[in-house]
């Protein structure tokens, strides 16, 4: 076979350019302070490494889930803290009630409908841009005495009642505080009633789109009934990914939270409004909200303490896992240093043997 300067050529090109590879490597390597710089470098060690930065994304947003949680729940407890007071500056009056004369007691009527109002603002909280306390109904407000007319279709009417209604009559008033429509009914059920409305005002035009309010004045007989609004968010449970198939629910229904509250309320605010007298079980009841709400905030710092167990725990995972990915990206720098030096060496060589070869312009160069 005869061997022609070309193929003599094309060969030390060939092995100059694999040195200059594994010269480049080594120099990449050294700059970067990284032993893997692609995935050929190592193929088994990238591939480790890859999973372990997804692992890491994963643990990072589990924190993130976590750091959120933790700051709704903060925001929970000064709610319930609220609300908690309000409910002890209630049971107050309620004892002072059984003293109190006429003048007192309509004082006492107007602190606990006070009351009763900054209960249900706290029961509307919102967080972020939905209501809190609505289940998995974010965007639809707990508690509310409106009802919506909508392509001259209206909702219906929802509200709780204390007891038993032999007669109902429910106003329903415009944005300006005019009442459009009265409605009747003859009957009422102790907890959630509805009643539907055609959307038309008491001359039977039907009404513009928009929200209207509605009162309810219920009676049972000669004995008024209380009148509240109904929960219209679900039972829901705040779901939160705190690890790989770690799921805490936190329990944000405010049927259950708010409205053992708002019904005795109501009915000791509709008692004194009607120089009726108090139920006798009236303290128990009001003594039940407040173990209720004091209950739900022992169950929120027990979550709270699970969520900072479930932190620590993933930013350990995490520190451990980048120690993982550093040993193996990195590596001996020192090493390194050294093969740099010796890929120098050879890359030197190799291209000084390609010149002597080169220059060669004989035949008898080659066989000397």
């Amino acid at each position: 076979m005869r061997i022609t300067r070309r193929m003599m050529v094309n060969n030390m090109e060939y092995w100059a350019s694999k040195q200059k590879k594994k010269l480049n490597d080594a120099t990449t390597i050294v700059a970067s302070g990284k032993q893997i710089n692609k995935p050929s470098d190592n193929p088994a060690a990238a591939g480790q490494i890859l999973e372990d930065r997804a692992t890491i994304a994963k643990y990072d947003q589990y924190e993130a889930n976590i750091l959120q949680t933790e700051t709704w729940i903060e925001t929970n407890n000064t709610t319930l803290d609220l609300v908690n007071t309000l409910l002890q500056d209630a049971q107050e009056i309620i004892v002072s009630l059984s003293s109190a004369d006429e003048g007192a007691s309509e004082d006492y009527a107007t602190e606990l409908e006070s009351i009763y109002d900054q209960i249900m603002s706290y029961a509307n909280s919102m967080y972020g841009s939905g209501y809190m306390y609505s289940g998995n109904q974010s965007d639809t407000a707990p508690f509310s005495n409106s009802v919506d007319v909508s392509g001259g279709t209206a909702s219906n009417i929802l509200f709780d009642l204390a007891g038993a209604a032999s007669d109902m009559t429910i106003e329903i008033t415009d944005s300006t505080g005019t009442v459009a429509r009265t409605l009747t009914a003859t009957s009422g059920v102790g907890g959630t009633n509805t009643i539907t409305w055609d959307g038309r005002d008491d001359g039977g035009n039907t009404l513009a789109d928009g929200s209207y309010t509605f009162t309810v004045t219920a009676a049972n007989g000669s004995d008024a009934v209380a009148a509240y609004p109904s929960y219209r968010g679900d039972e829901g449970g705040k779901k939160i990914i705190t690890g790989q198939n770690s799921v805490v629910t936190i329990d944000n229904n405010g049927g259950s939270i708010f409205s053992d509250a708002l019904c005795t309320l109501s009915v000791v605010i509709t008692a004194l409004n009607n120089d009726a007298d108090l139920p006798s079980d009236l303290t128990n009841s009001l003594q039940a909200a407040i173990d209720g709400i004091t209950s739900e905030q022992v169950t929120l710092a027990n979550i709270n303490a699970q969520l900072e167990n479930s932190g620590d725990r993933l930013t350990q995972l995490t520190t451990y896992i980048n120690g993982r990915i550093s040993d193996l990206e990195v590596g001996d720098t020192t090493l390194a240093a050294t093969e740099l030096t010796a890929q120098e060496t050879d890359y030197e060589t190799t291209l000084k043997a390609v010149a002597d070869v080169l220059q060669m312009p004989k035949l008898a160069d080659y066989l000397s």
